[in-house]
């Protein structure tokens, strides 16, 4: 994808050739197409909900109900959330408080960049740590969340687009802090392209 413009420039020119410019540019459009698909699959489980709760809602009068629909889409809004973490986090839709690093100049938007990109791996870095403890408790089945093949769909299913999601935010912070060494400007949310 190259440098974005944005509010985090530096004074020195961005270094866009070279080994390890081109494997950031690839690891970058790589994150990007990966952020696409996670959100898709984080809107079907979005549509997968309102179906669902469609349904309820229209077969009440009719006096036909199906009680594994609620939790299904319980199960479904779990999924939507976490794969949607990535999304999130990709896209700087999160909340982001940097009125006052803009106001501080461009000093302190470096290395708020930094700062915040540190705390980011160390805290997923943590979560990531910590996951097959998390996969290894989740035993049993989910009441009520009903196969197609028969019996409970299992606990540990709650957690895999979790810990997919906070691989890839990994992933992308190293990335962003080899953007940052590569002199790139930082990327932000499409509706903070401009601001002053």
């Amino acid at each position: 994808m190259g440098p974005r413009t944005g509010s985090g420039t530096t004074s020195l020119e961005p270094i866009t050739t070279g080994p390890l410019a081109r494997f950031v540019s690839v690891a970058d459009t790589l994150l990007e197409r990966l952020s696409d698909l996670f959100a898709i699959i984080a809107n079907l489980c979005l549509l997968a909900m309102l179906v669902a709760t469609a349904a309820t809602i229209v077969l009440r009068p009719f006096n036909i109900s199906f009680y594994w629909l609620w939790p299904w889409s319980m199960q479904v809004f779990v999924w939507m959330s976490f794969f949607g973490f990535f999304v999130i986090c990709r896209r700087h839709k999160d909340i982001a408080v940097d009125f006052l690093m803009r106001r501080l100049g461009p000093v302190a938007m470096a290395a708020s960049r930094w700062l915040v990109a540190l705390i980011v791996l160390l805290v997923i870095g943590t979560i990531l740590y910590q996951m097959p403890r998390v996969l290894r408790s989740q035993v049993g089945g989910i009441d009520g969340v009903i196969t197609p093949w028969g019996g409970e769909l299992q606990r540990y299913t709650l957690t895999i687009p979790l810990a997919a999601s906070c691989l890839l935010i990994f992933v992308n912070g190293i990335v962003d802090l080899l953007k940052a060494k590569l002199g790139w400007p930082e990327p932000v949310a499409e509706h903070h392209v401009g601001d002053e």
